[in-house]
């Protein structure tokens, strides 16, 4: 139960958790804030997952059939059944409607955060399943060149709901030892859904079989209909709008057999400023200085906090509490609690310059550039498989273990390294492509093209999604997250539709614009960005709450995170 407790000094009252006979948490254990991976924790990101999953499919289930689709490959378009067996319409055209996922999208990212700080992690992301249903359905049954882009539009965003809120409720469940590995869980169920979009369409890329393809999307958000019911609503969300039962037996859920006094009480000292004022209160980043004396509680009298209190408070102290739901221009001009400027850099930095890796390119056009790379003619292409399409299922699944890597690799040698490693990478396979395309060696081409797709999997594909769950205090995340969803998709919208006209422009030479930019990334990170491994985000105000500056010299970056001095 929680109780208001008074400051022995100030008499300022504060929420406290302390168990009773009856509370879930009576039975001793050990701390859960040192609990790690579960069942219960991997069961509720599963369910939270298949929207990313859903995401990943929408993405990448148009890559296969494009010929098919867009330029009759089986023949002049009939009507079977009332349906056209193709759609005929020019190469700007079909790249104009693959990028539509990511307009819809954006208009998804940009109300995702409000909605999910209003109504839920959960409830949004069983609501958001309508609009992967419904885009499901309409391209299915397209009839029109119309018709197929409302689906994609539709489509996209409920693909931009679930890139806002799927990391969030995952990281707000997560326990601090998990944070990453769970955060990362976002980008290997997308790579698992592009990869299983393509492996699938070699099945189904025959006519009529390709609308099959589209409709399978429907399916996914069927199963998370049935299954994420079950599970609990992220503890954090129902603690910050009062539901105090219902946060404790979520938070007992995920963390069985452990002892959630300690976790449950910082999160109420960092939710509960209706308690406590601006000046006198005792914050959960200084929660060290706070002994809470449980014991007297067997004796009848409240228990009471004592502690050493600073004549000023903290800038991380002052991060717990924020009289109102932060706008995009308040995080913007910097009307904030705290200095989250570069926290903001970063964390904007990397969701927009993730799509400039040349990533997406290779995801939407894999298959238009293999074709050029083998120099296949129209009855090569007509045979299913064809090789383009087998080597573009093999970089899919290659995503899928990189990205796993990066998930075991995470929290060992930290984000920043990752980071540093994955734009390295990137810059190099993308000159090798240019070689490869250049001298006419094909196969060379293709291996850069994998090891591409390693490196990208092991850093910047799923760290940024990680990066404002880990760098930004929970009153601005909503917010953030989905400007910085809303910034990636607008990245992606862009680079799909530029990307097929710098193909055509620059042909053997198109992936030596995106190794100048990536090396460009590598600089950025290496001069800005902070590592975040172990450090909760009270130790990131305390040491980066400052306008945007240098961390390569910071004696910060140089020294190993162990465990976490304050609560994450």
């Amino acid at each position: 139960m929680v109780e208001s407790i008074q400051d022995c000094e100030s008499g300022v009252g504060i929420n406290l958790y302390v168990p009773d006979s009856q509370s879930l948490s009576s039975i001793p254990g050990p701390d859960s804030r040192e609990s790690g991976f579960n069942r219960r924790v991997l069961a509720s990101s599963f369910a939270a997952a298949l929207s990313a999953l859903n995401f990943g499919w929408c993405v990448g289930e148009p890559n296969i059939p494009e010929a098919i689709i867009e330029q009759c490959l089986e023949g002049p378009q009939v009507f079977v059944n009332g349906f056209p067996t193709c759609l005929p319409m020019s190469s700007t055209l079909w790249g104009l409607i693959v990028g539509l996922v990511a307009l819809g999208a954006l208009v998804g990212s940009l109300v995702a955060g409000h909605a999910a700080d209003k109504f839920g992690r959960k409830t949004v992301l069983l609501v958001n399943n309508i609009f992967f249903i419904a885009g499901a359905l309409l391209l299915s049954t397209s009839t029109t060149i119309a018709q197929l882009a409302v689906g994609r539009f539709v489509s996209g965003i409920g693909c931009g709901v679930a890139s806002t809120v799927v990391a969030t409720y995952n990281s707000e469940c997560a326990p601090v030892k998990a944070r990453g590995l769970l955060g990362t869980m976002l980008q290997l169920t997308v790579e698992i859904g592009i990869f299983l979009s393509q492996f699938i369409a070699i099945f189904l890329v025959q006519v009529p079989k390709w609308r099959i393809l589209f409709g399978l999307s429907g399916g996914i958000s069927l199963i998370q209909v049935i299954l994420f019911p079950m599970l609990p609503e992220s503890p954090k969300f129902l603690v910050s709008h009062g539901r105090l039962t219902e946060a404790e037996h979520a938070l007992q859920f995920l963390r069985p057999n452990y002892d959630i006094t300690d976790e449950f009480n910082d999160m109420l000292l960092a939710r509960d400023p209706a308690r406590v004022s601006q000046a006198d209160f005792v914050p959960a980043a200084d929660r060290s200085m706070a002994s809470v004396n449980i014991a007297e509680k067997s004796s009848g009298d409240k228990p009471k906090i004592n502690m050493d209190a600073s004549p000023e408070p903290s800038l991380v102290a002052r991060s717990a509490y924020t009289p109102r739901s932060l706008g995009v221009m308040d995080i913007l001009r910097g009307r904030t609690p705290d200095i989250i400027t570069h926290s903001v850099f970063c964390t904007l930095f990397l969701m927009g310059f993730q799509q400039w890796t040349g990533a997406k390119g290779i995801v939407f056009y894999s298959t238009e550039i293999l074709t050029q790379v083998f120099k296949l003619n129209h009855d090569q292409l007509a045979k299913i498989p064809n090789k383009p399409q087998l080597v573009t299922i093999g970089i899919a699944a290659t995503g899928i273990v990189a990205v796993f890597l990066s998930m075991l690799l995470v929290d060992r040698l930290g984000r920043r390294r990752l980071l540093l490693l994955s734009t390295g990478g990137l810059t190099i396979s993308c000159l090798v492509v240019v070689v490869g395309q250049t001298t006419g060696t094909g196969m060379l081409a293709v291996v850069a093209m994998f090891a591409y797709k390693i490196v990208y999997g092991l850093g910047m594909a799923p760290i940024p999604w990680l990066a404002a769950s880990e760098m930004v205090p929970y009153y601005a995340l909503g917010t953030l997250s989905g400007m910085a969803s809303a910034l990636n998709w607008t990245m992606i919208f862009t680079i799909g539709m530029v990307f097929p006209h710098l193909a055509k422009g620059l042909h053997s030479y198109l992936f030596l614009p995106f190794a100048v930019l990536n090396m460009l990334a590598f600089a950025v990170i290496l001069l800005f960005m902070p590592e975040t491994k172990g450090k909760s985000i009270a130790d990131i105000l305390r040491d980066h709450g400052r306008p945007i500056h240098f961390v390569f010299k910071h004696p910060w970056t140089r020294r190993t995170a162990a465990e976490p001095t304050t609560p994450a």
